[in-house]
């Protein structure tokens, strides 16, 4: 792959930024993780009091509904921040380091723009969701928190992410795909 020459040296502003971006990818990948566990354990007391013929847990299928979206929400940022996406890098790893400065710049762009109308959103899409969930108990908007979340980092990490492309100061090397194979 050819070698990015037009790339600057960061200032140390964005190297504490990316530092802290990826302690909070890390925060919040660690949450739908341990979300994820608990979701498990509680279908699996269910799924076993079941077969013991004790009846099962009223509450087991609203809290994994409520834990999955939180679940999702959650590591949408972290996904996106360690380049988890899926990208089209069998295409643009056979361009030049330029070609591929406009790809990443683009899609930075884009994420913003999405990230955008979720957040100009969000009053009108709290404001529908109204009662309490049934054997949660929380308000139904709580749904949405771990979504806004997610749109707020990802918007500052877009813009950021812009910003430092269109300056110079990130390479423009296609994403390592080893960390997605581990999944």
């Amino acid at each position: 792959m050819a070698r990015d020459t037009t790339r600057s040296a960061p200032p140390g502003w964005l190297r504490a930024f990316d530092r802290g971006m990826d302690q909070l990818a890390t925060a919040t990948l660690t949450g739908a993780e341990l979300m994820l566990a608990a979701m498990l354990v509680i279908n699996m007391l269910n799924i076993a009091l079941r077969n013991l013929g004790l009846g099962g847990l009223l509450w087991v299928a609203p809290w994994t509904g409520f834990l999955m979206v939180w679940c999702v929400f959650l590591a949408f940022f972290a996904i996106y921040r360690r380049g988890m996406d899926i990208t089209l890098a069998f295409f643009t790893s056979r361009f030049g380091p330029g070609p591929n400065r406009v790809f990443r710049l683009i899609g930075a762009l884009c994420g913003l723009l999405v990230c955008a109308v979720l957040m100009l959103e969000t009053p009108q899409i709290i404001a529908r969701q109204r009662g309490v969930l049934e054997l949660v108990g929380v308000q139904r908007y709580w749904l949405s928190a771990p979504m806004v979340l997610s749109a707020a980092l990802l918007s500052i990490h877009f813009l950021v992410e812009a910003v430092a492309l269109a300056l110079g100061w990130r390479a423009a090397a296609v994403a390592d795909e080893t960390e997605q194979l581990q999944w």
